[in-house]
């Protein structure tokens, strides 16, 4: 079952959270792939009109290094805008 944070039909995008460790690089690669086939494996089974996927990282109490952050950004930004909470 796929089940984002939101779905928003008006603005054509659903909303998924990650609560993942982001302090080493094995576990930013884990987490793009993850999140990458979250995201293409959860698409078709939602409104048509909600394609855009909006990914948050929470990584609050983390350190986790601004090229890091660029990277899960560049790696991620062909299926998904990505924000992080700090």
């Amino acid at each position: 079952m796929f089940t984002p944070e939101m779905v928003s039909p008006e603005l054509g995008e659903f909303v998924l959270v990650a609560n993942h460790s982001l302090e080493s690089t094995e576990a930013a690669r884990l987490s793009v792939e993850y999140n990458r086939a979250r995201i293409l494996n959860g698409r078709p089974h939602l409104p048509s009109e909600s394609w855009k996927c909006r990914l948050v990282y929470d990584v609050r109490g983390q350190s986790v290094s601004e090229p890091t952050i660029d990277q899960v950004r560049t790696q991620l930004c062909d299926v998904a805008t990505v924000e992080f909470k700090r």
